[in-house]
């Protein structure tokens, strides 16, 4: 009998299967905090830039203004979307991720996850993005 040994996955792989398994799946696809994976942190928040004409400052949401974002600008995930992981770099108990979101042959969003390590578990903690399609000012 030959026995093979199993090889170690890279935290860089660990932190690419959270981005495919959770972080697409419950951010483009889910509706509330309570759907989603533990993967998400507590803590998760996310910058967006406020997009009235004024002064395009970022504005921190947690997962109540989320919600409510959310309830209003439902991300619907079309069979003709798909994502792109051009950049995952981990340092430690730290990794920062790059998403980049097509529809069809548009380039939709950037988004730029950032992780911990816990207890050996990779979470996700906060998102800043670009939206390709929104003239920047």
């Amino acid at each position: 009998m030959v026995l093979r040994q199993r090889q170690a996955v890279s935290d860089e792989e660990r932190v690419q299967h959270v981005l495919e398994d959770v972080y697409v799946r419950d951010m483009y696809m889910k509706e509330s905090r309570a759907a989603l994976s533990r993967e998400f942190d507590d803590v998760f928040h996310m910058l967006v830039p406020e997009f009235d004409g004024r002064t395009n400052e970022p504005v921190s949401l947690r997962w109540d203004g989320l919600d409510e974002m959310r309830a209003n600008h439902p991300k619907a995930v079309f069979p003709e979307t798909r994502f792109e992981f051009p950049l995952i770099d981990v340092i430690g108990h730290a990794a920062i991720a790059r998403v980049d979101v097509y529809r069809g042959d548009s380039h939709v969003y950037s988004d730029y996850v950032s992780l911990y390590c816990v207890q050996g578990e990779w979470r996700l903690v906060s998102k800043v993005y670009h939206a390709h399609l929104i003239p920047t000012p």
